[in-house]
């Protein structure tokens, strides 16, 4: 039988990490959680990839509200 399995891997620095999982099913919040696992392991802290979500939410919040004024403007 196949065994059918995800497997992320990261490299720097002359470092590879990898993650596996046992199915191919993973979630996206799966995903995001062994990404960030991988970058804290190869340099990154915690705090500064928690920082980079913010700070990248609310960019794309700021270019919602901004794509929403477009669209009422060119309703009205």
């Amino acid at each position: 039988m196949l065994e059918k399995k995800t497997k992320l891997s990261l490299s720097a620095n002359g470092t590879t990490m990898s993650i596996e999982f046992d199915n191919w099913d993973i979630d996206l919040d799966q995903y995001f959680q062994a990404f960030k696992t991988l970058l804290v392991g190869v340099t990154f802290t915690e705090e500064q990839i928690d920082h980079w979500i913010i700070d990248e939410g609310e960019v794309l919040s700021d270019k919602g509200d901004n794509d929403e004024r477009q669209i009422k403007s060119n309703l009205f």
